[in-house]
C-alpha cells in the first residue's frame, strides 16, 4: 500500500554503511542571521517581505519552496511541490522572471535566498490514484510525464530499479540497500551514483546559484549518498551554503558524519527533544546539563540547524509531532529559547493555517495560490496565512539572537525547578520564560552592567527593566510570557 501522505522524510534507521572517500569539506558557513521558512509563497510576496520586513527585522535568509516544475495533483496538496516534473522554474509561486526577481531584490536588502531542492527524486512513478487525490501526469509548466519517464530529462535508465520489495518501495528502514536504492514513498528514484543524473541535476543547481541563490536544503538527503551530492555540488562555480534534510531518531551514527563533509544537517533531535520537553516534562529540563541535552545525541553545533518545527513535523509526518503555531505562548516561548540559546544555526518556520496533514496553501477558486500581500492588505492572521515569523515575540527573539550569538555559552543559569528558567549570554544579554499558569515576581543575577534596558519581545514600545550596580534584574512577569534583554536595548541612562 502506498504511502503517499508520508513526507519526504525517511523514518529512523539504526545504521548506515560509509563510503570509502568522503568529499572535501564546504567552505561556506551557515547564514550568520535567522533563516525563515516562508512556506508556499508566491515569490512576489518574498520579494516585497524582504524589503518591507524581514531585512528591517534583522533576518538573515529566506528558505523557499521548491522552485522547479512539480506534478499537479487533484487538490493541491503541499507535498506536490516535492514531486518534480522538470527543472524549469515554473510553480504556483512563479515564473523564472518572477523568481530571479525576488533574488535581486532580496539580495539588494541583503537578504540570502535558500532553495529547497529535491535531488533524490521525480515525481509518483506509477501514478495510480490513492483515495481522493488524483495523479494528473501533468506539470505546472505543462509538461506531460509518464510512469518513470520524463520527456527531454529523464528516461527508464536514469532511475533506480531496486527489485528488493514487491513494489520497489522501501519497506525496511534499517536496511541501507533499500533507504538508498528504492523508492521513498513511491517517487521515482534517480539513479544519483549515474554521471548523466549527476550532471543534469548538478546543471540545474548551477542555474540558481548563477542567478544569485546563496544555498541549498537538500530534501531527502539521507537517501542520497553524500558522494552523489557532493558530485551534483562540483558543478555549481559559486560557493553556496549547503543543509541536509537528515533525521536520526536522536542518535549521532557514524554515517552521518560524511554528510558533514558537504555541508550542514537539519537537527530534528532538537525538534523531537522540543516537543517532548513541552508536552511531557519542565522547562528546568533545559538546563545545559539536564535532560533535554543529554536524552538524545546531537549533531556539533556548528554543523546543526535548529528549529522548533518544520512543515513535515508541524503536521507529524516523519517522527515525533513537533509544537506549533497552533500551541500559542508555548510555541512563543519555545522559539524564544531556540533562538536565545547558543547551539546550531536557526531556522524559523512561517506557516498558512491547516487543518488537515495534506492541506496545501490557501488558493483562489483558479487554485492559484492567495497573495500575502494583497491588495486589501496584509493577509496575515487572518485564518490564512499564519506568519509567525511577524509575531513580535518571535522576531523580537530574532533581534536578541543576532546581539547575542558572538557571546559564548550560557551563564546565570537559573530554574524554579519546574517550569521557569533564566539564562544569560555574558554580559551580552539575559533571558527569562516563565512557563507557568502564574505571575511571576522575582530577582535575578545577571552579568549585564547597570543600566535600563528595553524587552525585546514586547508587543509594542519599550518595555523598561532596570539592572543595578550589582548585576540584579527585578522583574515582574506576566503568565506563559517571556523578556529578553541585550546590550543593543540599553537605554541612554
Amino acid at each position: 500500500m502506498k504511502r503517499i501522505l508520508l513526507p519526504l522524510l525517511c523514518a529512523f534507521i539504526a545504521g548506515c554503511a560509509t563510503s570509502d572517500a568522503p568529499p572535501a569539506a564546504p567552505s561556506v558557513s551557515a547564514p550568520e542571521g535567522a533563516i525563515v521558512h516562508l512556506f508556499e509563497w508566491r515569490w512576489d510576496d518574498i520579494a516585497r517581505e524582504c524589503e518591507e520586513f524581514l531585512a528591517p527585522n534583522g533576518y538573515a535568509a529566506v528558505q523557499v519552496s521548491p522552485p522547479s516544475e512539480n506534478h499537479i495533483i487533484g487538490g493541491r496538496p503541499w507535498f506536490e511541490r516535492y514531486q518534480p516534473v522538470s527543472y524549469r522554474l515554473e510553480t504556483r509561486s512563479g515564473d523564472h522572471s518572477a523568481f530571479a526577481d525576488m533574488v535581486a531584490r532580496c539580495d539588494a536588502v541583503g537578504i540570502d535566498i535558500i532553495v529547497d531542492v529535491i535531488v533524490n527524486h521525480m515525481a509518483d512513478a506509477d501514478l495510480q490514484h490513492e483515495g481522493d487525490l488524483v495523479f494528473t501526469a501533468s506539470g505546472t509548466a505543462g509538461t506531460e510525464f509518464g510512469p518513470l519517464d520524463y520527456p527531454g530529462l529523464y528516461t527508464l535508465d536514469n532511475f533506480h530499479q531496486c527489485g528488493l520489495t514487491e513494489n520497489n518501495d522501501i519497506w525496511d528502514w534499517n536496511d541501507i540497500e533499500q533507504l538508498r536504492n528504492c523508492e521513498l514513498v513511491d517517487l521515482s528514484d534517480l539513479a544519483t551514483d549515474t554521471e548523466p543524473v549527476r550532471e543534469i541535476v548538478g546543471a540545474y543547481l548551477a542555474d540558481l546559484a548563477a542567478l544569485g541563490v546563496k544555498g541549498f536544503r537538500v530534501d531527502a538527503a539521507k537517501h542520497v549518498l553524500p558522494e552523489d551530492i557532493a558530485a551534483m555540488l562540483s558543478h555549481v562555480a559559486e560557493e553556496v551554503w549547503v543543509v541536509q534534510e537528515v533525521a536520526t531518531g536522536g542518535r549521532y551514527v557514524d554515517w552521518m558524519q560524511e554528510y558533514e563533509t558537504v555541508g550542514d544537517l537539519t537537527e530534528f533531535s532538537y525538534t523531537e527533544a522540543m516537543g517532548d520537553l513541552l508536552r511531557n516534562r519542565s522547562w528546568s529540563d533545559f538546563a545545559p546539563d539536564g535532560w533535554f541535552w543529554t536524552s538524545r545525541e546531537y549533531i556539533p553545533s556548528d554543523r546543526a540547524m535548529v528549529f522548533v518545527d518544520n512543515h513535515d513535523r508541524q503536521r507529524g509526518h516523519g517522527g515525533e509531532a513537533a509544537i506549533n503555531y497552533k500551541d500559542g505562548g508555548l510555541y512563543e516561548l519555545a522559539q524564544v529559547a531556540t533562538l536565545a540559546w547558543p547551539y546550531g544555526s536557526k531556522r524559523v518556520m512561517s506557516s498558512y493555517a491547516f487543518e488537515t496533514d495534506s492541506q496545501g496553501p490557501p488558493m483562489d477558486a483558479g487554485e492559484a495560490i492567495k497573495p500575502v500581500h494583497a491588495e486589501e492588505g496584509l493577509n496575515c492572521g487572518k485564518g490564512e496565512w499564519v506568519c509567525e515569523h511577524r509575531w513580535p515575540v518571535v522576531a523580537g527573539a530574532v533581534a536578541f539572537h543576532n546581539q547575542v550569538r558572538s557571546a559564548g555559552e550560557v551563564t546565570d543559569w537559573w530554574t524554579d525547578g519546574e517550569h521557569v528558567i533564566a539564562f544569560g549570554r555574558g554580559d551580552k544579554g539575559f533571558v527569562l520564560l516563565n512557563g507557568a499558569e502564574s505571575a511571576l515576581d522575582g530577582t535575578w543575577q545577571t552579568s549585564l552592567p547597570e543600566g535600563s534596558y528595553c524587552n525585546r519581545l514586547a508587543n509594542e514600545g519599550c518595555e523598561l527593566f532596570r539592572v543595578d550596580a550589582d548585576g540584579n534584574l527585578s522583574a515582574r512577569l506576566s503568565a506563559m510570557s517571556a523578556l529578553a534583554i541585550d546590550s543593543g536595548t540599553r537605554t541612554s541612562d
